[in-house]
């Protein structure tokens, strides 16, 4: 009776000492790079010592693909979502699969990058550059513009990512085709230009020299290893094109004033200033530029490729068949 009486003793003190140590878990589902999580989840543990943080990381696309086949299944783990495919944020608000809340600061993010309605607001810019590795070209002779990528003299010299992997492709591949048409993509494919995977990949693409010119993110470039001189950016001069970084809160999840809550923190200054230690440009104004980058005002000011709620709606609603084409130009 006694070894009876210890057994359960035991059980229940371990069952309480589990309960009580249990946190309320809020997970996001992200394409930040793994070096901005890691500069953000400490943070985030400090300002909310009640709550255990998990990270789903991974490209945009295969993020948008988890939530909705987990949706498909009977509902996704995700509490918040930060990743660059606007489109499909803006098609998830008008199927209320997203909780309406406009965090604390986001209302100060200009009207063309947030939902006036309140379903999301972006959180940081990335910048899609052009970028060449100065061991095969030089500053003269180096691209001025993405238009000029099709003319024959850049053939087997150019990479893209592949809008079918990154929400940031996605969104230049549709800026570029509404500005260049489809013609623009045929000529990229005569010229063997490689598209696949995303930005990483490009860059790699470019510091080995197989292709010594590519389409990438500012980040990519600003995060290289001081002394770094191989690869240099371009600030093409039809324009760079401006990304959103959104966030928002999945619907029908809890705890709903929590997932506020670290939203709020997101927009806060300490938020805002991880996405810029991470090369990218706050969304909130009166927040400084990533070092070595012109501000964010700038680049809109000599981008031709301009947000509006009208491109937003055109791109949502050809968002599959702008993919399904650009694979039948550029992948078959």
């Amino acid at each position: 009776m006694r070894n009876i009486l210890i057994v359960l003793f035991t059980f229940t003190a371990l069952f309480s000492c589990t309960k009580k140590n249990d946190k309320p878990e809020i997970w996001i589902y992200t394409s930040l790079y793994k070096d901005t999580i890691a500069d953000i989840q400490p943070k985030l543990e400090q300002k909310f010592p009640g709550i255990k943080f998990n990270f789903f990381q991974a490209g945009s696309e295969e993020v948008a693909s988890k939530v909705n086949a987990e949706e498909l299944a009977g509902g996704t783990k995700a509490d918040l979502l930060i990743f660059s495919d606007r489109f499909w944020f803006e098609e998830m608000a008008q199927k209320n699969r997203l909780h309406k809340y406009v965090p604390k600061g986001a209302e100060k993010v200009s009207a063309t990058f947030r939902n006036t309605d309140g379903w999301y607001a972006t959180v940081s810019h990335p910048i899609m550059v052009l970028a060449y590795n100065t061991d095969v070209l030089d500053e003269k002779s180096a691209p001025k513009t993405f238009k000029e990528m099709a003319d024959p003299k850049w053939k087997n010299k150019f990479t893209t990512g592949s809008p079918l992997a990154s929400g940031t492709n996605f969104t230049t591949v549709a800026f570029l085709q509404k500005s260049y048409g489809w013609d623009y993509y045929k000529a990229l494919r005569k010229n063997d230009t490689i598209a696949e995977g995303g930005n990483s990949s490009v860059m790699r693409r470019v510091q080995t020299k197989e292709r010594p010119v590519g389409w990438v993110l500012l980040e990519n470039i600003l995060r290289l290893p001081e002394g770094e001189t191989k690869v240099k950016v371009i600030y093409p001069e039809d324009g760079a094109v401006i990304q959103t970084n959104i966030l928002a809160i999945v619907a029908n999840k809890a705890p709903r004033d929590s997932a506020q809550e670290v939203a709020d923190w997101m927009f806060s200054t300490e938020g805002q200033e991880a996405m810029v230690r991470s090369h990218m440009h706050g969304s909130v104004p009166g927040i400084a530029a990533p070092k070595g980058a012109p501000t964010v005002e700038e680049l809109i000011g000599k981008t031709s490729f301009k947000w509006s709620n009208e491109i937003v709606q055109e791109f949502m609603k050809n968002r599959e068949s702008l993919k399904e084409e650009f694979a039948k130009i550029m992948l078959q």
